[in-house]
């Protein structure tokens, strides 16, 4: 019932106002040059991050998901932009390691991510991986030995000249060959 009262009203609202891309002549489509009038069949949009202010100047679109929202202004220096393109990367790479890390031990049985930190709430509490003790398992031994590691890799990777390796440090890894890939 729903369904033939919205194709009534849809039919309704054609024959009083017919849509600008039917094939109807109206006065409208007339005007502005649909259909054999238009010079080139392509018609291109852009999002704008808030309607009615300007695009960034800085902000030209060629970056991927680059829909001009900057309303505090940190890119308008262009190696502050890099910087924040460079760092989004790393974080995704983070983000898309967690999910088999968590998915993974939980499907294979060797653990629940929702209880894979009890043990730190315990005051002197033996921190386990996969079920297994930690030898140096107290959660200030296992926060400093993350700190130094962690700190020595990303100390490594910003000495690095070269911005492409930069965001690929050790190389990129492509096994499928997805970046060759027009």
């Amino acid at each position: 019932m729903a369904t033939n009262a919205l194709m009534s009203c849809t039919a309704a609202a054609a024959a009083v106002c017919p849509s600008v891309l039917s094939s109807s002549k109206s006065k409208f489509a007339g005007s502005v040059g649909f259909g054999a009038n238009a010079a080139t069949s392509r018609f291109t949009m852009s999002a704008e991050w808030m309607p009615g202010q300007p695009r960034p100047p800085y902000l030209d679109g060629s970056a991927p998901g680059d829909f001009g929202f900057d309303p505090l202004r940190l890119g308008e220096v262009p190696e502050n932009l890099e910087r924040y393109k460079e760092s989004e990367l790393i974080h995704c790479r983070w983000a898309m390691l967690a999910v088999p890390g968590i998915l993974v031990p939980e499907a294979l049985g060797l653990g629940n991510w929702v209880k894979a930190q009890e043990w730190a709430a315990v005051p002197g509490g033996q921190a386990t991986y996969l079920g297994n003790p930690v030898p140096w398992g107290t959660l200030p031994t296992i926060l400093v030995i993350e700190f130094v590691a962690i700190a020595f890799v990303e100390h490594q990777r910003s000495m690095e000249k070269d911005p492409e390796k930069k965001k690929y440090p050790g190389g990129a890894f492509d096994p499928l060959g997805y970046s060759k890939d027009p």
